[in-house]
């Protein structure tokens, strides 16, 4: 398994390259991600992207309904509309496994049309999708962190709250200076 890395680290803020080609050393670092994806608990992740575990490569893994890796893929296109989630009286609350304990709402398209490429065999083939709600919401997150992008950037820039966990699911906002730092 993988360590995964927390903030301020510096590779979080970088953008990840493209994977150019298939070889033992990919098929590896993906098991790897993805067995690292799978095994976390407390909180449960359900996206994990490389730079997370130091790796500036354009691949992530989501586990929803089952567990699935992406490899560089991007958005082709996306809805107008941006949403907190199906309930506007209460929003999803993002989370990220390199922001113990940190959550908040965050503004996201409710539906992407996606590109990517798997692994077929010894080569790369490629997909194309349309996602919608909670998959898209979190295909948005692990984009962003090949970007080097932070759930927290948007709280900044759209003035929203960030809470810090406590016991008992309970949150306390934070103040938002704090964000600045990651």
């Amino acid at each position: 398994m993988k360590e995964i890395i927390i903030i301020p680290h510096p590779t979080l803020r970088k953008e990840a390259r493209l994977v150019t080609h298939v070889d033992k050393k990919l098929k590896s670092f993906i098991s790897e991600l993805e067995k690292t994806l799978n095994s976390k608990r407390n909180p449960r992740g359900v996206g994990l992207a490389a730079p997370q575990v130091d790796k500036l490569w354009r691949i992530f893994t989501i586990n929803i309904d089952k567990i699935q890796s992406y490899i560089n893929p991007r958005i082709v296109k996306k809805s107008n509309q941006l949403t907190f989630g199906p309930d506007e009286n209460d929003p999803i609350l993002e989370g990220c496994l390199s922001m113990p304990e940190l959550y908040g709402p965050i503004p996201r398209h409710t539906w992407v049309d996606i590109e990517y490429q798997y692994i077929d065999g010894d080569k790369f083939s490629e997909k194309k999708v349309r996602l919608e709600n909670f998959y898209a919401r979190v295909f948005q997150h692990e984009i962003d962190h090949l970007d080097g992008i932070l759930f927290t950037d948007y709280s900044l820039e759209y003035n929203l709250p960030v809470y810090k966990e406590l016991s008992n699911n309970k949150y306390e906002e934070i103040d938002p200076t704090l964000l600045e730092l990651f």
